[in-house]
């Protein structure tokens, strides 16, 4: 038989399945008909070359019929579902690129409104779905999303703990940040006892507290370059701590 391409469409549709339910069974998928179909009128046919309901204006030798396996391997997605939600969809106008539907013994349309009927072809079409396309240009030259990523599925015990553990790392991190700010804001009138600074007091926030701590540590002197006194120094800074943490955890309330 000639060279023959899938229309743009349907290889967008294989795609959205694929992405949808990566780990989907392929053994049923179809496009080009078998020797069987080439001897009837079909979709599965080739537009140029083999019998087809209908002849497009180019003249590229195009299928316009895929088979999906019904196998999709995810928890909470069935093609039913994939079904029911395409057809929801041409029937409120919002997909026009398909021309029929067949699973599981039934056939739906749009010649009909998208009425179900029964179908009694030779093929059940239960390990697979059969979605024929439009051979109007513009329709079957579209690769827009076929949207199956919006179908609504139950979330699984993984789902579920992912986004437990996003949102809490999400609160966390953003607690930190806030608590970072408003301690940066937050000043306590501050002077260890015992020292020459001039004045009665100077002001310290959280973090220059903390410094206050290393700089005693590691030059015996506190940030502001005055020496420590005999004792105290490490009990005062802890007292101005607890007092700035209490002005840290009313603000954070408000």
């Amino acid at each position: 038989m000639a060279d023959w391409v899938l229309i743009p469409c349907l290889k967008a549709l294989f795609a959205d399945f694929d992405r949808i339910a990566p780990s989907r069974d392929h053994a049923s998928d179809g496009s080009i008909g078998d020797a069987a179909h080439q001897h009837e009128v079909s979709d599965h046919n080739p537009d140029e070359t083999g019998s087809v309901p209908i002849h497009d204006a180019d003249h590229i030798n195009e299928v316009h019929a895929i088979d999906v396996d019904d196998d999709l391997r995810e928890s909470d997605l069935t093609m039913e579902k994939c079904v029911q939600f395409l057809l929801a969809r041409c029937r409120s106008g919002a997909e026009k690129r398909l021309r029929y539907i067949i699973y599981n013994r039934r056939i739906w349309s749009a010649s009909s409104g998208w009425v179900q009927k029964t179908y009694t072809g030779s093929s059940p079409h239960t390990e697979h779905a059969h979605f024929s396309a439009s051979y109007a240009t513009n329709l079957e030259a579209s690769t827009a999303s076929w949207h199956l990523e919006d179908i609504p599925v139950a979330l699984t015990a993984a789902d579920k703990t992912w986004i437990t553990n996003t949102i809490a790392a999400q609160t966390k991190a953003a607690i930190d940040s806030r608590l970072g700010e408003i301690a940066k804001e937050v000043l306590v009138d501050y002077r260890i006892a015992g020292t020459t600074t001039p004045g009665s007091t100077y002001q310290r926030n959280l973090s220059e507290l903390t410094g206050d701590v290393w700089s005693a540590a590691m030059r015996g002197t506190t940030k502001g370059g005055d020496p420590l006194p005999p004792e105290g120094v490490y009990a005062q800074i802890l007292e101005d701590l607890a007092i700035l943490t209490a002005k840290v955890d009313a603000l954070n309330k408000q």
